[in-house]
């Protein structure tokens, strides 16, 4: 992100800009700073030796370059904001701050300060700010918002600006290049959206939500856009892993298409999974690709789906074997939303987590157990355990995006859980539960071929009871109906069935080709 701070001389930039820098730790840039240094003399003398006219050439120039940088705070002239050109720079993938303040205030800073600016070497430099602020009143109101610093301190100033901004919350970054992005974890982050979507300068936005989750937060999710002058289309599709498919996806095309969406639109996925996928093989097709940003309101869609940038829809034949690989520009993971959230789907979540601990981290394995009761009841545990699974996946991802490696170590548990999904109609069970089954008999597998331990993967079994999930396939589900579909799973590579297998808690290994009659033989055993 970048953070562009504007305003009159002596509002503050420079002092606010430091301050804003190191509590986020990023560069910070003050663009007078930088002409002097490279002009090599103050900017006074600028003014006197050269004239105005080639400073504003000079301050074009900066702006333009420090533009194209992220992850840093800066701090501008007073007159950057006149040309429009230095607006429109600033503004890509920026947010631009107002920092405000009173006539009486600015003059008495700039003469602590040491003294007049060139624009205030006048006989009343007083009479010289108010003519100067009514003239740049209109262009200041640019800005996306504005902070009043008459009476607040630097730091204070600071860190009412990380607050509008979500920033006070974890931070982690999938690194993709030119295609990386944020996931930002925290509380009241619905309520501060609207800012943050700035950042995009988005002709249209669309939400694109479903009929259950949308009415519990209507009204924070649009006032927090409308604040900031957003105000988006509403798509709402059924609630259910039903309707994640192409009559959905056609419709969902159409409605973009009757308001004239374009390239520079953006659309938000908010929900749980099923809205999360759809709504990013939307965005990946429509046009060849807009932006989205992904808001889960699930536990299992905020740990798994919305990370990672894969999409899909479902066919009769198999899960999410239409779909593309496209990145979200955001993820927004507001764990307010858990509180509304069904405990049978809280659980299925956390087979997603479980399953972080399995593939790569015993140590969150183990807290899983230990911290049992702060995480069901949304304390701090929860975000403890939701960071750490997304940045098992932000590593993951970042080194494998395509899952030509790597990256199929996120399937644990899932071509069972996705062939007994299948196999069902996807009215059974929900993926959550799919998938614990699918890792309890992945687990067996392993025991069965000889590299994972029957105690280990006893101790997987019990924490997923513990979390209220099934370990076993029900008895009303056809075993070889469950193999069938795991024939034409993605997974799946020329004819050979590829499974995820533990080899102790925290580290796995890709088998690819298991015997099927060993399949059909452990999917067999333990049923009740």
């Amino acid at each position: 992100m970048k953070i562009v701070l504007t305003g009159f001389m002596g509002t503050g930039k420079t002092s606010v800009g430091i301050e804003l820098s190191r509590k986020l730790g990023y560069r910070f840039i003050d663009t007078d700073v930088l002409i002097e240094e490279r002009e090599g003399m103050p900017i006074s003398l600028i003014f006197k030796k050269k004239g105005e006219e080639y400073f504003r050439r000079l301050e074009e120039a900066v702006v333009r370059e420090v533009s194209q940088l992220n992850n840093v705070v800066i701090a501008t002239g007073g007159g950057v904001i006149k040309n429009r050109k230095n607006v429109e720079n600033l503004r890509t993938r920026g947010i631009l701050v107002w920092l405000r303040a009173e006539p009486g205030i600015i003059l008495k800073r700039v003469m602590t300060e040491g003294g007049k600016r060139p624009l205030l070497d006048v006989e009343e430099p007083l009479e010289e700010i108010n003519r100067l602020l009514a003239e740049r009143l209109d262009l200041y109101r640019q800005a996306d918002t504005s902070v009043d610093t008459n009476y607040i301190t630097p730091r204070e100033t600071a860190q009412e600006i990380i607050e509008r901004l979500g920033l006070d919350a974890e931070n982690i970054t999938v690194d993709l290049k030119d295609r990386s992005y944020d996931i930002v974890i925290g509380s009241r982050l619905l309520r501060r959206l609207g800012l943050r979507l700035k950042e995009f300068r988005p002709t249209r936005v669309a939400v694109i939500s479903n009929t259950t989750v949308f009415p519990l937060y209507r009204d924070t999710l649009l006032e927090s856009m409308r604040e900031y002058g957003i105000v988006p289309d509403v798509l709402l599709i059924p609630d259910g892993e039903g309707y994640k498919d192409f009559l959905w996806t056609y419709y969902l095309h159409g409605e973009l298409l009757k308001s004239r969406f374009d390239r520079d639109s953006l659309l938000i996925a908010f929900g749980g999974g099923v809205v999360g996928d759809i709504t990013a093989f939307v965005a990946s097709t429509y046009m060849r690709g807009i932006r989205y940003i992904q808001v889960p309101t699930t536990l299992l869609a905020q740990v798994d789906s919305s990370v990672g940038g894969k999409t899909g829809v479902n066919h009769p034949l198999g899960k999410n074997m239409i779909g593309t690989f496209y990145q979200p520009s955001l993820v927004v993971i507001d764990v307010d939303t858990l509180r509304t959230l069904p405990e049978r789907e809280f659980c299925c979540g956390m087979a997603e987590i479980i399953k972080y601990g399995v593939i790569a981290d015993r140590g969150l394995f183990d807290s899983l157990k230990a911290d049992r009761e702060g995480i069901i009841s949304l304390g701090d545990a929860i975000i403890r355990v939701i960071r750490r699974s997304c940045e098992i996946k932000a590593d993951v991802v970042s080194k494998d995006e395509r899952e030509a490696g790597i990256r199929a170590i996120l399937n644990f548990g899932h071509t069972i859980g996705h062939a007994i999904e299948t196999a069902t109609g996807y009215k059974t069970l929900l993926h959550g539960e799919a998938v614990a089954i699918g890792m309890c008999a992945a687990a067996r597998l392993a025991v069965r071929m000889g590299i994972f331990s029957k105690d280990e993967a006893a101790l997987i079994k019990d924490l997923i009871r513990m979390y209220r999930l099934p370990t076993d396939i029900p008895a009303d589900i056809s075993i070889p109906a469950v193999v069938s579909a795991m024939e034409i799973d993605k997974k799946a590579r020329a004819g050979r069935l590829r499974f995820i297998l533990p080899v102790s808690i925290g580290e796995v290994r890709i088998e690819e080709d298991v015997d099927r009659d060993l399949i059909s033989e452990v999917l067999s055993s333990d049923r009740p």
